[in-house]
């Protein structure tokens, strides 16, 4: 019977834990972790795929871009070494990571970026397979803190909760090719 009580304690433990761990909660806590840690590729890993390829669609103008030197737009959002034909080998999601941290790379030129703290304040799904995450972020640049809440849309891929783009993220892209389309 001490048996029994233990291995059904042992089972509880291991089923609420891998169930919060395919929360789409705990992927919002993992995906601010990865940011946390700049580890680019990783935070990219947590989105939904189509929504990496909706993404880099929005980015196709970057092709188009002229490839002139050390301060192009492929060098300044895709390194140093970057030309149109590597960012065009690039995977869906290793174009997103690169863009990220050519991002965040340019924030903290401006005086550093923090993501501070991060809480999960509840989550509403939407049927079966799409989930909103309702957050607290607190973000410094510089010595400026800035605490937001975010709604985060993420879907189920698979066994896995993946992000989907933020309307935040999709306007970043559009207002980079209006800024380009005007230096034109």
């Amino acid at each position: 019977m001490h048996y029994m009580k233990l291995i059904a304690i042992i089972f509880l433990l291991v089923f609420v834990d891998s169930a919060y761990a395919n929360s789409a909660s705990q992927a919002a806590v993992s995906y601010f972790d990865a940011l946390k840690k700049k580890d680019f590729d990783s935070a990219a890993t947590y989105f939904d795929p189509n929504a990496l390829h909706d993404f880099r669609e929005t980015m196709g103008f970057v092709s188009e871009v002229p490839d002139n030197g050390p301060n192009s737009f492929i060098n300044v959002f895709f390194g140093p070494n970057a030309t149109k034909e590597s960012v065009l080998k690039l995977t869906d999601s290793e174009f997103f990571s690169a863009f990220l941290k050519a991002v965040m790379t340019q924030a903290e030129a401006r005086g550093g970026i923090n993501f501070n703290g991060m809480e999960v304040l509840g989550e509403v799904m939407e049927g079966s397979a799409l989930s909103h995450v309702v957050t607290r972020n607190k973000v410094s640049v510089g010595e400026v803190e800035v605490e937001a809440m975010e709604v985060v849309s993420f879907r189920l891929v698979g066994k896995e909760w993946k992000a989907l783009m933020s309307a935040k993220m999709k306007g970043i892209a559009n207002q980079i090719r209006a800024a380009i389309n005007q230096r034109k």
